[in-house]
């Protein structure tokens, strides 16, 4: 989950470098513009907290090296849009107030590497741990966020959400309803895909003659592991 971000950027410079020099240079700003849309759809809160929580994207040798493009690499705490979204993030998972403010803290203390974040260790361990390996490591002195960035961290990468958007939409568009217009079929995909994604969070859903009715057991797809950022709310 923490490269998705890092990795969309890096995509678009690459595409840049692999025209540059090509006939096909003059097309590339169309090529751009088409990305940033398509990013700006599927680029969400918990893409920006991710990237935030990644040790590794605060190290000197990565910002101080170009990313693809020819771009310089900025850390995420100094990237508008992360710092936006992380705070939005926050919001939503601190209860209170005193919550949000002792998580903001504690991004803070991470951010600057003060503490047992800016030990030699830990800058080391940065690019070669596993982030996930390095949260549980050195993490101690905020608790709060580490158990955030190790759930965040650890949401596995996967398309099977868009391929079963695609099965909702073959079972709503089929040969008997083919005359619904595109956008009719597209709003009974997002509303069906919602109800479903909405009800999971009930009781029903997670008991009774209904438990999990919406997945198939010979699926091999382990579905358990997604969160909401409501989810992320730590224990007293």
């Amino acid at each position: 989950m923490g490269e998705i971000y890092e990795k969309m950027d890096c995509m678009i410079g690459e595409i840049r470098d692999l025209l540059i020099n090509n006939k096909h240079a003059v097309d590339y700003m169309k090529m751009e513009e088409i990305l940033v849309s398509r990013w700006e759809k599927m680029n969400i809160t918990m893409h920006c907290l991710g990237f935030s929580l990644n040790p590794f994207f605060y190290d000197s040798k990565y910002l101080n090296a170009k990313a693809p493009g020819g771009v310089p690499r900025r850390a995420p705490n100094q990237d508008r849009e992360v710092v936006a979204e992380v705070l939005k993030a926050f919001d939503r998972i601190g209860e209170d107030e005193n919550e949000k403010a002792e998580l903001r803290k504690q991004l803070a203390k991470f951010q600057n590497k003060q503490g047992m974040f800016g030990t030699t260790f830990a800058r080391i361990d940065a690019t070669t741990m596993s982030p996930i390996s390095w949260w549980s490591t050195y993490g101690s002195e905020t608790p709060e966020l580490a158990e955030i960035a190790i759930r965040v961290l650890s949401q596995p990468i996967s398309s099977s959400s868009a391929e079963r958007v695609w099965s909702t939409y073959s079972y709503i568009h089929n040969i008997k309803r083919n005359r619904l217009n595109t956008k009719r079929a597209d709003k009974l995909v997002f509303i069906h895909s919602n109800i479903r994604l909405l009800s999971r969070f009930t009781t029903s859903y997670k008991e009774g003659p209904c438990k999990k009715w919406d997945i198939d057991p010979e699926s091999t797809y382990f579905d358990d592991s997604t969160v909401r950022l409501e989810d992320l709310r730590w224990d007293d």
